[in-house]
């Protein structure tokens, strides 16, 4: 890997501009990129969530699964589930996590709790989680997921 710096008058005080050359857009230029959006980027460890009696304090690595049902939206934490009324984007938008996929329309996993995926009907496949968690991945969001699994 190669890097320069190179003065630029015409960028305000405290703008840096980054340009990332590479051949192909390979598995290494991929990582380096996710790598730069990370950068400066605070991630919560502890998150607030709102249940019917309570707020519950959650440690983000014991996130298991994020899932809508109905108007719920069911939290798989490696203490049991947790139900919100929260919804997925905004919940999301607070977590702010890059170990956080969304795998489907309803559904969104940490990649550090993901043990396999399997075949499953239709060209979707399915996630197993831990704690034999599972959901569906569907094709639509599959891409997404190798990427950032390296595949």
């Amino acid at each position: 890997m190669r890097y320069d710096f190179k003065e630029d008058p015409t960028l305000t005080d405290g703008e840096i501009e980054v340009l990332v050359k590479s051949q192909t857009l390979n598995r290494p230029t991929q990582q380096f990129l996710d790598y730069l959006n990370q950068y400066q980027q605070e991630t919560q460890t502890v998150l607030p969530v709102k249940t019917k009696d309570r707020i519950e304090m959650i440690r983000t690595e014991d996130l298991i699964l994020v899932d809508v049902e109905g108007a719920n939206l069911l939290l798989d934490t490696t203490k049991g589930r947790l139900v919100t009324s929260e919804r997925l984007y905004k919940f999301m938008e607070r977590l702010g996590n890059p170990d956080f996929i969304q795998v489907s329309r309803h559904a969104v996993i940490n990649i550090n709790h993901l043990e396999a995926l399997e075949n499953s009907f239709s060209g979707n496949m399915l996630a197993i989680l831990t704690g034999r968690i599972k959901t569906d991945v569907s094709r639509r969001y599959l891409s997404h997921l190798e990427k950032r699994l390296g595949l």
